[in-house]
């Protein structure tokens, strides 16, 4: 019963305390027009979403009817409320448990025309480095992979936290960046199937950067026009 409540609580309070902060908050949405063009026309894919980023992706994305890889773990219970709440979808399994029937699921979402996400270095790490099960997915269900990061210019930092976890403070301004939709061949080797894990990785990586740059710029009151138009 303890358990149960605190299933139904903790997400609630969870979930109210991220609409506080994103009322008082602004949005700097950097422009990408290709993938802009990919949601407008309902076309499917795979946003591909650090672990240091899972707390408000989910806020960010609310109603889109994303369907989000989490974990069969406790936690993952916690967090499959939260989605939920924001109107958003689950498939529950991770590379280390229930991927090969998770896997199916998000290609049959994919398949109906909806995006999904997956957090290529969760659930245990190492953080920043991307795991094989994103590019396997994108190679069987042939549809492209979309980094997404976000930045806030004012936020926490759990240090502590494997993923350096990201926690938005009130009044802050989120930088939301969209990376260019990355295709993955159907027949690859081996070899050929790692260096494309290794362009996603970089384009993960370069896509937090220019959250990152940005971030800095509106610290610094310097202007950020050529990130948006």
């Amino acid at each position: 019963m303890k358990r149960k409540f605190l299933l139904w609580f903790l997400p609630l309070i969870a979930v109210n305390l991220q609409k506080i902060i994103g009322f008082s908050s602004k949005f700097v949405i950097l422009k990408n027009e290709t993938y802009e063009e990919l949601f407008k026309n309902k076309k499917p894919f795979l946003y591909s979403i650090w672990h240091t980023n899972v707390l408000y992706s989910p806020y960010l994305h609310r109603g889109k009817n994303v369907a989000v890889m989490i974990s069969e773990s406790k936690d993952g219970d916690f967090i499959n409320e939260v989605v939920h709440r924001f109107g958003n979808l689950s498939i529950r399994g991770s590379s280390s448990k229930g991927g090969s029937k998770a896997l199916k699921a998000m290609i049959l979402h994919l398949k109906k025309g909806h995006p999904c996400a997956i957090t290529p270095d969760g659930p245990r790490g190492p953080a920043l480095v991307l795991q094989s099960g994103i590019v396997a997915s994108a190679q069987v269900a042939q549809v492209p992979i979309v980094p997404f990061h976000y930045e806030c210019t004012w936020q926490w930092v759990l240090e502590k936290a494997w993923d350096k976890h990201r926690v938005p403070k009130p009044f802050t301004t989120f930088v939301v960046s969209y990376g260019e939709p990355i295709y993955i061949p159907r027949n690859l080797d081996e070899s050929e199937f790692e260096n494309w894990r290794l362009k996603v990785e970089k384009a993960m990586l370069e896509n937090r950067e220019r959250a990152l740059v940005v971030v800095e710029k509106i610290r610094n009151g310097e202007s950020y026009d050529q990130f948006i138009s």
